[in-house]
């Protein structure tokens, strides 16, 4: 197969949830939208890192709730893509089949997570090439392997042979005990597990017939229940349910003989703990210290993460302190990956913090819980400019809607009425209603909800400008 640009399909898999980086990364907001530095997502600087290849084309395979954010910085670019919405998620096997059946027999894929942290990217983008050289020539997987420089025991490890630009896979290994990473560091020939792989549509459609054939099968049905609009790709829950979820490593990998590695010598991190984060952060603060908002007296080898309140640490050293929005985590440094066991704690406690912020962002703004109480709930809404939420109606309450910033356009059943601010509105239980913003800045607006039942699935949509 000869390789061309215009043969390369970058698919960024943007379906992971970033528990490990609880509780700033959690189900409505994964790590890789946030901005842990200001302007600058994880999302956003892998769509930078492939943009220097203008030719080739971008797919993102994405839980179908976070559309829109990866929307946002796409347009920040001015790059077109192509989208593939799970309305659950499957794991990254059959995330890249569906990438692989949407694809053209002759396309290499180069395939990559949405959320890890590569500071090189030209050596980078130039081992691309020469991984999907070889893809192309000699119809293999190709998987990135990193030189370890630690004992890293929340990584896979790849244990290739070879020289040169191209090693041959012997076994992988998927997060070893600390005595067995020493000494796969010892031995030289191990490699950390990025999870980027470059392979053709065609050799990744037969691996799949051939290794998993009830996974593959499933798959297709679901392909071809698909729903299509525009660029978009749906697939429906009910058909991805009937699909294994299991990661690319055990489905196929594991399985498939004669792949190759080629060695990435330039950093890089998967961002999969708040040790791992940490370091990142501080290499890029001179002083090492953390944002302006925290002190720290007596203080050693200590990391704070703190989003708006204020935090002093006295007298402590080699620790991690994370506060966003309403929840903190303090953890001793070296022992991050463990938080995934403490979330665990606090979904089994049924705790509303261990999986949602008190905010959530939507298509339209963002939305923010001010107070939660039997008889009624408080929000304010942030209503971003030309954006419109859906015309609705709910069962169980009623809604008060202050306007407290810009000028907001209200539909209530057939009128439509604009409001300043100061100015306020009745919506009566039933009644069909929207809001909007037609201006050019942000609306803001405190909604006073009166009833048995708040939950977002007592909203009734009639028209959605979102197909929500």
């Amino acid at each position: 197969m000869l390789l061309s640009q215009s043969n390369l399909t970058y698919v960024i898999l943007s379906g992971g949830s970033g528990y490990r980086l609880w509780p700033s990364s959690r189900a409505s907001l994964p790590k890789q939208f946030i901005e842990f530095q200001k302007g600058v997502t994880l999302f956003g600087d892998t769509l930078n890192r492939v943009n220097t290849t203008q030719n080739a084309r971008i797919t993102i395979v994405s839980n179908k709730a976070h559309n829109f954010l990866c929307r946002k910085e796409l347009k920040k670019l001015k790059r077109a893509a192509s989208y593939i919405l799970e309305e659950v998620g499957r794991n990254t096997a059959p995330a890249i089949l569906m990438a692989a059946l949407n694809a053209t027999k002759d396309d290499i894929l180069v395939i990559m997570p949405a959320d890890h942290w590569i500071e090189d990217s030209s050596p980078f983008i130039q081992i691309i090439h020469t991984a999907s050289k070889i893809a192309a020539s000699e119809d293999r997987w190709v998987i990135f392997g990193i030189k370890p420089t630690e004992p890293q025991t929340g990584y896979g490890y790849i244990q290739a042979i070879g020289k040169g630009e191209k090693r041959a896979v012997v076994s992988f290994t998927e997060k070893p005990d600390l005595k067995t990473a020493k000494s796969y560091l010892a031995e030289g020939n191990y490699y950390w597990n990025t999870g980027i792989f470059v392979v053709s549509a065609q050799k990744c459609i037969k691996s799949f017939k051939q290794h998993q054939p009830e996974l593959y099968q499933a798959a297709v049905t679901c392909w071809e229940n698909k729903d299509i609009n525009k660029d978009e790709i749906t697939l429906r829950k009910a058909h991805l349910e009937k699909i294994t979820s299991i990661s690319v490593d055990y489905a196929i990998l594991e399985k498939e003989a004669n792949i190759a590695m080629v060695p990435f010598e330039g950093h890089w991190s998967d961002v999969g703990s708040w040790d791992s984060l940490s370091k990142l952060i501080d290499a890029d603060k001179p002083d090492g210290h953390s944002s302006d908002n925290s002190v720290q007296i007596d203080t050693q080898n200590t990391f704070i993460h703190a989003s708006s309140r204020t935090i002093a640490a006295v007298g402590v050293k080699d620790i991690i302190i994370v506060d966003d929005d309403n929840a903190t985590l303090v953890v001793q440094k070296g022992k991050s990956e463990k938080v995934k066991d403490a979330l665990e704690m606090l979904e089994g406690l049924n705790l509303p913090a261990a999986t949602e912020h008190s905010f959530e962002y939507r298509p339209w703004g963002m939305f923010e819980n001010l107070l939660d109480s039997k008889i009624c709930k408080v929000k304010r809404l942030t209503v971003n400019p030309g954006h419109h939420l859906s015309l609705q109606y709910h069962y169980k309450r009623s809604e008060h809607w202050v306007v407290v910033q810009g000028r907001a356009t209200v539909q209530l059943e057939d009128e439509t009425l604009y409001l300043e601010p100061g100015q306020s509105i009745d919506i009566p239980l039933g009644a069909q209603h929207a809001l909007g913003n037609d201006t050019d800045e942000d609306v803001i607006v405190i909604e006073v909800q009166m009833g048995s039942y708040f939950g977002e699935d007592d909203i009734v949509r009639v028209s959605d400008p979102y197909n929500r």
